[in-house]
C-alpha cells in the first residue's frame, strides 16, 4: 500500500500531505510532501528490532532533530494521536504514533 490520509498538515516549512508506505521490514512509514513534490519531511523512523510491537496504524515518530518543529504541527494536525508509548533509540526516545482514522488501502 501506498497512499495518501485525507487532510493536510501544516508545518513551519510549508503545507504538506501525508503519504504513507511500508519499510521493508512491514512497518509503517509516513511521509510528509509538498504540492510539488517535494518531501517535507519523514516523519517515521523505522526501529527494525522493535517494530514487532506496533500495531496496524502505528508508527515510529521521528521527534528529534529536523523533525523538532514539525512533530508538533503534525500531531496538532488531528490526523496522528500519541499512543504515549517511548522506545529509546540511541540517545533518544521515539515516539509510537498512531494514524486517526481509516488507512488508505
Amino acid at each position: 500500500m501506498r497512499g495518501e490520509v485525507p487532510g493536510r498538515v501544516l508545518t513551519p516549512y510549508g503545507e504538506g500531505r501525508v503519504v504513507l508506505g511500508f519499510y521493508a521490514n512491514g512497518a509503517l512509514a509516513v511521509q510528509l510532501i509538498a504540492d510539488d513534490g517535494e518531501v517535507i519531511t519523514k516523519l517515521s523512523v523505522n526501529l527494525v528490532d522493535e517494530a514487532h510491537t506496533l500495531g496496524e496504524k502505528e508508527f515510529f515518530a521521528k521527534v528529534w532533530s529536523d523533525n523538532e518543529r514539525i512533530a508538533p504541527a503534525a500531531l496538532a494536525s488531528g490526523l496522528f494521536e500519541d499512543t504515549g508509548r517511548r522506545v529509546k533509540t540511541g540517545f533518544v526516545e521515539a515516539q509510537v504514533w498512531s494514524v486517526v482514522g481509516e488507512l488508505p488501502r
